[in-house]
């Protein structure tokens, strides 16, 4: 078994223990030594930490994200453009046009919800019915 040590020191950082604590813990006082646990019990080991791990707060999505993502999907079915920033960049010469005069990502949440509406009704609808036709 390919034992990732590095995945061991970063889950003990997070809980604030050494690693000699920690499998001093986990063996019940007769070992210190990661190297001393057989495959299955380093297995359990880190099943174990992971749990004493607190859940990550990182990232998350900024308001408006999922209706901006709901354009540039729609955006590209109708081909707007060859990559992500071929088509943000039509989808921004679009939005100037409309009633808010702004790029995508400086709309609000109430103003994406406006533009998506516009968006799915008029042009996706107008293109897939040039389609059908």
């Amino acid at each position: 078994m390919n034992r990732n040590y590095r995945q061991v020191y970063a889950i003990l950082k997070d809980i604030g223990l050494s690693k000699e604590e920690a499998v001093r813990d986990f063996t019940e006082g007769k070992s210190d030594s990661l190297s001393s646990l057989s495959d299955g019990e380093f297995k359990e080991f880190i099943i174990r930490l992971r749990r004493f791990q607190p859940v990550p707060t990182g990232w998350k999505p900024s308001p408006g994200d999922a209706q901006r993502k709901k354009m540039i999907g729609l955006a590209r079915s109708m081909h707007w453009g060859r990559d992500t920033i071929e088509i943000i960049a039509r989808l921004d010469d679009w939005c100037l046009k409309q009633k808010f005069k702004k790029k995508l990502n400086d709309h609000t949440v109430a103003e994406l919800g406006t533009l998506v509406t516009i968006f799915e009704n008029k042009v996706y609808t107008g293109y897939l019915k040039n389609i059908k036709g």
